[in-house]
């Protein structure tokens, strides 16, 4: 099944329940295999009514898998619910995507270190049947210089603040098109001229 189709089963459910039942739709859809953005959830007025109170690690427990990585959780994990394997397989998951959507090459001595993944057997193993596979990254796996090239990525939920990086980014991007079009505009007039 389709991740936004997924999505919206969860979203709603979201909208009508309310505490316990709550936290377990949050446990269930954040281990939910393909399910990889949160954010619409995330959304919810119900989610934000967990704010405070006896479910708030519920709450964050959905921004870990909004904005977070595998360190993030490891820094945080004792004032959140208990993860399980299939919440840390996504949880890594997740990690290898905010990782290759700002490096286009990672070491593997980066991902073992930020996966908490003791071997390169196990590091191509799970980056070939739980990253390549699943569609989540599209890349390279280079042996010989042992590291993971990234050739596109899944994108990830963006929080508030990290809007205005984003927007100067294309800024930017959007700047240096019109910069080449001028240029190529240029040298293409010459070479009419020439002609």
């Amino acid at each position: 099944m389709d991740g936004d189709i997924k999505l919206q089963q969860y979203l709603l459910l979201g909208k009508t329940a309310k505490g316990r039942s709550m936290c377990e739709l949050i446990t269930k859809a954040t281990a939910e295999p393909g399910l990889f953005a949160f954010g619409e959830l995330l959304d919810l007025p119900n989610i934000q009514e967990l704010q405070s109170g006896e479910y708030a690690a519920y709450k964050s427990l959905l921004e870990l898998f909004c904005y977070g990585t595998w360190s993030d959780y490891q820094q945080c994990k004792a004032n959140l619910p208990p993860l399980t394997p299939q919440h840390e397989l996504k949880l890594k998951q997740l990690t290898i995507a905010s990782l290759g959507s700002s490096q286009k090459v990672l070491s593997y001595d980066t991902l073992q270190q930020q996966l908490a993944i003791s071997t390169v057997r196990y590091l191509e193993d799970f980056i070939i049947t739980d990253c390549f596979y699943t569609g989540l990254v599209a890349g390279k796996l280079d042996q010989r210089q042992s590291c993971l090239q990234v050739h596109d990525v899944a994108s990830r939920d963006v929080q508030l603040q990290g809007t205005q990086q984003l927007a100067d980014a294309i800024a930017n991007w959007l700047a240096s098109a019109h910069l080449l079009l001028q240029r190529l505009e240029g040298e293409a007039a010459a070479a009419s001229a020439a002609a």
